[in-house]
């Protein structure tokens, strides 16, 4: 079933095993998995099924910390949630990631890879990827050129996988219609979650826009509303626990991580013939494959440095060939202009023309070369910028708190203090330092390293990644949730999505966003057996 809250009548009671607050990745995940299981579940969805003004102004606040990132303009509000403007870049986390690791402060998941590689095979037919393979050996016959022939001990391939992206909204809505076991609500906005005598939590309030109210009544609840909201919603819940649901030990909102988008460093090629085409995007056969270059394990565990992944972007003898215009104001317009393509009104209409107008110089920029580019072969490679997102560790100064501005529904906005550390950078050029090394000791060229001692933080930029606002961790003095991602003090509360990540490695979060989906439903589904 799927309803717009304000058909209902004002008052009503709904009852559901299982209640999940948000529809984006994570959330819609949950309930097709929970349905497969023959579980009744009640989504909802504070937006509607198409992006609005009204719902996205739930999402405004205040950025206090690094200036380089966004509280707004980078989620969507909406039926499919962020979903419906990301980049579709997608690769497992690291095994190492999960570790308690030497130099990485407040690391160590309290679930290991392994016991994720099943979640994660699952998870790639939700994002339309092609196999769980992420090692180079899996994709060499389909791959063109040749990897470089860098010391195996200390460098190696990295492999990303493309989705289309899948937009959740395109993708399930029809999924989600015609699942008898699925109740989805949408302008369904909760607005607190009452606590009973025991600290469980024995119903949810939930208005619309015009201020109807009615009540959810479920055995669980799962909030998966993202990074800043889950963080957001928890801390506004404060008229029964003072410091909000589950914020006991102040960890709630604590432990914020994006991660560093920035071009930094580059390489001089030895021979600007050299063929990098192992290192350009491949189009396969199943889905589209990217090959960056890492260190490997070991030497990041002696090293005791963050993780990173470095993806090649040669710049070409031709300017029009190069594509380094490409920030927010071009990407704001690049996706008017897919919209345009397909028939359809921009989502962030106004909110993506104020990003263009600020910096219009990259749109013309753009536009000009990507004509020119069409007829003007690309010459040379006269060197090679190395991209990222690169991983920062943990850290509880960076955070998200309330501060006095309430939204619509008299519910506290957030404010986002992300503070990134000089540590963190320096990981990131010791990092190019080693690739350096190897780099120049197989006669490819050198590199240039792209940050100073001390270093700067002008150009770190978000990765519009929300990560780590109630962490995950067996311990209550250092995690908001358990390994089973339930909320510690809180007997049938669960979060999901980025927030309970409790590092950031340096994958692009959303396929393991979509593997823990699955395993907490995998979880639910078991715990409420014969209930249905």
């Amino acid at each position: 079933m799927l309803a717009d809250l304000e058909t209902l009548e004002a008052g009503t009671t709904l009852r559901a095993p299982i209640c999940i607050i948000g529809a984006g990745a994570a959330g819609i995940t949950m309930a097709l998995e929970l349905a497969r299981a023959g579980v009744e579940a009640i989504l909802l969805e504070g937006g509607g099924l198409e992006f609005s003004d009204m719902s996205q102004a739930i999402y405004e606040g205040q950025v206090t910390g690094e200036g380089h990132t966004d509280i707004a303009f980078s989620r969507l509000r909406q039926f499919g949630g962020t979903t419906g403007h990301w980049t579709g870049l997608c690769a497992p986390l690291a095994p190492i990631d999960f570790e308690k690791r030497e130099g990485v402060p407040h690391s160590g998941w309290p679930i290991t890879r392994a016991a994720l590689d099943p979640f994660y095979e699952r998870a790639q037919s939700y994002l339309q990827l092609g196999p769980f393979a992420y090692r180079p050996a899996d994709w060499d016959e389909l791959l063109s050129g040749t990897a470089w022939p860098l010391d195996n001990s200390m460098v190696e391939p990295a492999v990303y996988q493309s989705s289309p992206p899948t937009r959740f909204a395109e993708t399930y809505l029809q999924a989600i219609t015609d699942a008898p076991s699925i109740s989805c609500l949408y302008h369904a906005n909760l607005k607190n979650l009452e606590l009973g005598d025991g600290g469980a939590v024995t119903r949810a309030e939930v208005a619309s826009y015009s201020g109807k109210t009615i009540f959810i009544e479920a055995e669980r609840y799962v909030l998966a509303c993202g990074g800043i909201e889950n963080a957001r919603l928890l801390l506004n819940f404060d008229s029964q626990r003072t410091d909000g649901i589950g914020n006991e030990n102040d960890l709630v909102g604590r432990y914020f991580m994006d991660h560093m988008n920035c071009t930094l460093s580059e390489l001089a090629p030895a021979d600007p013939q050299g063929n990098i085409d192992y290192y350009l995007p491949h189009e396969t056969d199943t889905v589209p494959v990217h090959i960056g270059l890492k260190l490997t394990e070991d030497l990041m565990r002696r090293e005791g440095l963050l993780d990173n992944t470095v993806f090649l972007d040669p710049v070409w003898e031709s300017e029009s060939h190069n594509d380094d215009f490409r920030d927010h104001a071009w990407l704001a317009f690049s996706a008017m202009a897919r919209a345009f393509s397909r028939g359809h009104v921009p989502d962030q209409f106004w909110a993506r023309t104020c990003t263009i107008a600020d910096a219009p110089g990259a749109v013309f920029t753009g536009v000009y070369r990507n004509i020119r580019r069409r007829f003007e072969p690309p010459g040379t490679v006269t060197t090679i910028r190395f991209r990222q997102d690169a991983e920062q560790a943990p850290n509880p100064d960076s955070r998200v708190t309330l501060n006095g501005e309430l939204d619509q529904f008299g519910m506290r906005r957030a404010t986002l203090d992300w503070q990134l550390r000089e540590e963190d950078l320096i990981s990131l050029r010791r990092t190019h330092e080693l690739i350096g090394q190897a780099v120049g000791a197989a006669g490819i060229g050198r590199v240039r390293l792209g940050l100073d001692i001390p270093p700067a933080f002008d150009a770190i930029y978000t990765g519009y990644h929300h990560i780590g606002t109630t962490r995950m961790h067996d311990d209550p003095r250092q995690g908001v949730v358990d390994a089973d991602c339930r909320v510690h003090s809180v007997e049938n509360l669960y979060m999901a999505g980025s927030s309970v990540f409790t590092t950031s490695g340096t994958a692009n979060p959303t396929l393991t966003i979509v593997a823990l989906a699955i395993r907490l439903a995998d979880h639910l589904a078991g715990e409420g057996k014969g209930r249905v």
